[in-house]
């Protein structure tokens, strides 16, 4: 989980580093979100996992769902 925890606050520095509006920005906000839904220990092991993968954390959204709809999940992307 070191590993997760690390990158965590790597996101979190380059999004304050590039500032709001920035695709930086915005993923944070997704692993903030990721955190709140999930918990530090999955949300860690996920960033670790996605890591690995050459991947990121998008939030899920219902297929049928209006754009104000509330994620429903967390997903590798």
């Amino acid at each position: 989980m070191g590993k997760g925890k690390e990158l965590f606050g790597h996101y979190n520095d380059l999004a304050k580093e590039k500032g709001p509006g920035t695709k930086e920005s915005a993923y944070a906000g997704v692993l903030f979100q990721a955190l709140l839904m999930l918990g530090e220990r999955r949300t860690f092991e996920l960033l670790e996992e996605a890591e690995e993968q050459g991947k990121k954390l998008k939030l899920q959204y219902p297929v049928d769902s209006k754009k104000s709809a509330a994620p429903t999940g967390i997903v590798l992307a």
